[in-house]
C-alpha cells in the first residue's frame, strides 16, 4: 500500500481543481469510480439503480480536463506522478479484477 494523491480538474476553470488522498492506488481508483457515480446520480436523480460499463467510466476520465495521481515510493521517499492514460489503464485493470 502506497499513499496516493488523486488530482483532478473536471473543467477548464482552475477553481474546479480538487485533490483527495488515499491509502493506496486501488483506493484512489475507487475514488474515481465514486466521482463518476456521483455525477451519474446528479444527472439522473430519479433513477435508483444506476449502471455503467468500463467504457463509460473511461470516457468520463477522458472528459476531465486533468486527472493524475502521485504515488508514494517508499524506496525513494518521493511521490511519483502518473498521468491520465496511466490512471485509465489502472481503472480498466482494477474493474477487470473486480468482475472476476
Amino acid at each position: 500500500m502506497s499513499h496516493t494523491i488523486l488530482l483532478c480538474q473536471p473543467t477548464k476553470q482552475k477553481s474546479s481543481r480538487i485533490y483527495s488522498d488515499y491509502d493506496s492506488v486501488e483506493d484512489a481508483l475507487d475514488g474515481v469510480c465514486h466521482m463518476y457515480e456521483t455525477r451519474l446520480k446528479q444527472a439522473n436523480p430519479n433513477v435508483s439503480d444506476i449502471q455503467y460499463d468500463v467504457a463509460d467510466l473511461l470516457n468520463f476520465a477522458e472528459s476531465l480536463t486533468d486527472l493524475c495521481v502521485m504515488v508514494f515510493d517508499p524506496a525513494t521517499k518521493h511521490y511519483k506522478p502518473f498521468g491520465k492514460d496511466w490512471v485509465k489503464n489502472k481503472l480498466y485493470n482494477h474493474l477487470k479484477k473486480q468482475a472476476v
